[in-house]
């Protein structure tokens, strides 16, 4: 799918210009695949550096919210409250952290951890999440 003027140039393509560079020129590649000097220069320079004509994320999706330290200060509230409810994990971590999370976030990140969950209702809490090891 077109942008303005951008196309999305497969990797494969992308090879080709590498190894066209070697015989011909930017311009003259620019001529002959209709894909701008721009981006062919940029691909043969990444081509150079790397050793790859594609960019490759180190990271995939949404950097995490929690860090390592945060998760294990759970982790340590779990161990020593086992039957903690979501809410309390929070407030915790807000006070000892200083981080601002959802119930959702560390449920989400707990999950991640292999904890597994109990559902508690009562009449005064409504709905809330209780964890066990």
């Amino acid at each position: 799918m077109a942008v303005g003027n951008r196309q999305h140039i497969s990797q494969a393509v992308k090879e080709q210009l590498v190894t066209m560079s070697a015989y011909m020129t930017p311009r003259e590649i620019q001529g002959v695949t209709d894909i701008s000097k721009r981006t062919v220069n940029r691909v043969i320079s990444l081509a150079t550096r790397t050793g790859s004509v594609v960019k490759r994320s180190l990271r995939v999706g949404r950097l995490r919210i929690l860090n390592a330290l945060d998760i294990a200060y759970l982790e340590g509230c779990i161990e020593r409250t086992p039957d903690i409810f979501l809410s309390e994990l929070r407030d915790e971590l807000q006070r000892a952290r200083d981080v601002h999370v959802s119930e959702q976030t560390i449920r989400h990140t707990l999950l991640r951890r292999g904890f597994t969950r109990k559902w508690v209702c009562t009449t005064n809490l409504g709905s809330s999440l209780l964890l066990t090891l």
